[in-house]
């Protein structure tokens, strides 16, 4: 991957788009996230573990608050890319085992494997900002 640049205030290397928490966002953001990192230089395999972590924050976001307003930004900071999802629930993620028949239940394993680090924090205003940041490795 070609080396990430430090974020920029203005003009940078940011997506940003407030949307509606349905099934159909986790298709749009997953598919900007794609071309935006093309855009910035990440390899392919790199661009294909964040729009992994991108599908499972979006996709919590949606079962957490269906049909509300969510946030969903990327950045790049120097050597990784951070994701984060707001949505208007105070509730926390919550990460439990899933079973080998489950369908559902491995999305914050798979985002604690991909991502560097991960977690939650309430900003202001209140709901939730769930983040990961996945370092420009492969």
């Amino acid at each position: 991957m070609a080396k990430m640049p430090g974020k920029s205030g203005v003009g940078g290397y940011e997506l940003r788009r407030e949307v509606l928490a349905v099934p159909a966002t986790v298709g749009l953001l997953r598919d900007l996230t794609q071309v935006h990192l093309a855009k910035w230089g990440a390899s392919e395999r790199f661009a294909d573990n964040v729009r992994l972590v991108v599908s499972e924050l979006v996709t919590n976001s949606v079962a957490a608050c269906p049909g509300r307003a969510i946030v969903f930004v990327m950045y790049a900071v120097v050597g990784a890319v951070v994701v984060e999802v707001r949505d208007p629930s105070e509730r926390a993620p919550v990460h439990r085992p899933a079973g080998p028949g489950d369908e559902g239940g491995r999305g914050l394993q798979i985002v604690g494997a991909l991502a560097e680090s991960w977690g939650t924090r309430w900003p202001p205003g209140g709901g939730k900002v769930v983040w990961a940041k996945m370092t420009a490795t492969c």
